[in-house]
């Protein structure tokens, strides 16, 4: 192929999440004009390979996003996995109705694509299927796939996963909050201290998920023959946190660092795009927990400051790529957002832009 195309995008579930509920977050007719928006993106710009997170529910939804593009004259076929669930005993009983959110790798044909494994990357018990499952905490699990070209037989590891979230900007939150200490404008230690913890927490269970992942696409690695491994998603964690550097020494490539690209790619960008500057920050609960022993002032200037923190513009969506033969020339990449508004629609398709890259080898980049 002279051309090759990987999109990855967080198509956002669309959901209010509570602690104890989930409900619609946005109209019938929202829901459809932004799914309808996506699938116009996906179809003006044609990836071969599609890694997509909370799609919801699945496994209609990834129909849906199939149907769509083969109304627009687009071939693709899919495979999933469920990541979100609640409690489903039977099929058709779900005791949250509406949650069946998860990951999604949509191949253009010819290409040929199989569904290798529903990793696990966390959550101890609780298992996510497509009618069934039981699910009382956090599940996190990476969808791994083989991707085919039926014309040489080449075929490449492709992995669609949403790491662990918690307290967002840890790096950046950390740094805040041990410069507010050092000048003495937080006084309750024990409490700021438990911030601290939690924050390396969510750094170690992220970094934890990704080495679960590479270990089985090592094992896979060692039982088949792959031109490569590209890894896309939501990792919820910025470039040089711990996570990033995990991925980083065991030999994959964040392709932001080798492409061809114009001026920085923020994928959450409140800024920029009107469906995230539409959302509420809410506290998440390990924090909300920990600062209510702390006086009202401190208590206020740490919500304004983690508020502020999460709502600049930053790059968590990653495309990573490892080949096996690593002196292999790489011909052009290009990386540029997908699904940013423009003069014609004005809006997004998702909180989250895209990450696309495109491969030549014809010299045309």
């Amino acid at each position: 192929m002279s051309r090759f195309r990987v999109l990855t995008y967080n198509t956002l579930h669309g959901l209010d999440v509570g602690r104890l509920w989930v409900r619609p977050g946005e109209s019938e007719d929202d829901r459809t004009a932004r799914i309808t928006l996506q699938i116009d993106d996906m179809a003006r710009v044609e990836p071969d390979v599609m890694l997509l997170q909370e799609v919801n529910p699945l496994p209609r939804m990834a129909t849906a996003y199939v149907d769509g593009l083969r109304a627009r004259s687009l071939t693709y076929n899919e495979v999933h996995q469920v990541d979100a669930c609640g409690v489903r005993p039977l099929p058709g009983v779900a005791v949250v109705p509406g949650l069946n959110n998860g990951l999604v790798v949509l191949a253009k044909a010819p290409l040929l694509v199989r569904k290798l494994a529903g990793l696990k990357l966390s959550g101890g018990f609780g298992l996510c299927r497509d009618r069934l499952g039981v699910q009382f905490g956090e599940l996190r699990y990476a969808l791994i796939a083989e991707v085919e070209n039926p014309a040489s037989h080449r075929k490449l590891l492709v992995v669609s996963l949403h790491l662990h979230s918690g307290i967002e900007r840890d790096e950046y939150f950390t740094q805040r909050l041990l410069v507010a200490q050092s000048e003495g404008r937080i006084q309750d230690q024990a409490s700021s201290q438990q911030i601290l913890n939690a924050l390396a927490e969510d750094q170690q269970q992220r970094v934890q998920e990704l080495r679960t992942l590479l270990a089985e696409l090592k094992r896979l690695q060692a039982a088949g023959s792959y031109v490569g491994i590209l890894i896309g998603g939501d990792f919820n964690f910025e470039p040089d946190s711990p996570g990033y550097r995990e991925l980083q020494e065991a030999g994959l490539r964040d392709t932001y660092t080798v492409a061809r690209r114009t001026g920085e790619l923020h994928t959450y960008d409140p800024r920029l795009n009107p469906v995230a500057r539409q959302e509420e920050i809410e506290l998440p609960p390990t924090l909300a927990s920990v600062i209510q022993r702390m006086p009202e002032d401190q208590q206020q200037r740490i919500k304004d400051g983690y508020r502020r923190g999460v709502s600049q513009a930053r790059r968590i969506d990653f495309l990573f790529m490892m080949l096996a033969d690593p002196a292999h020339p790489l011909g052009c990449l290009r990386q540029e957002l997908f699904g940013r508004p423009n003069a014609v629609t004005l809006g997004a398709g998702s909180d989250h832009f895209g990450v696309l890259d495109t491969y030549t080898t014809d010299g045309n980049c």
